[in-house]
């Protein structure tokens, strides 16, 4: 499961940009066919920039990070 769990967090990081910007044009502009699934990765890429825009991950208080000289 964790494996499973893993490869989604890997995939959806990777493509969800081009998924929400490729989709729309392949329908209105390239007359791709209606297609269910892509239908629903859309949807599911679309919240998660939004997501991600909304509720930016922020850097722990305790985090110092690495000292330069």
């Amino acid at each position: 499961m964790n494996v499973i769990y893993g490869t989604l967090i890997f995939f959806f990081y990777f493509v969800k940009y081009p998924i929400a910007i490729f989709l729309p044009v392949a329908y209105n502009w390239l007359d791709y066919p209606d297609n269910i699934i892509m239908d629903i990765l859309w949807v599911i890429s679309i919240i998660l920039i939004l997501k991600d825009w909304f509720f930016p991950h922020k850097k722990p208080d305790n985090c110092q990070g690495i000292k330069r000289r």
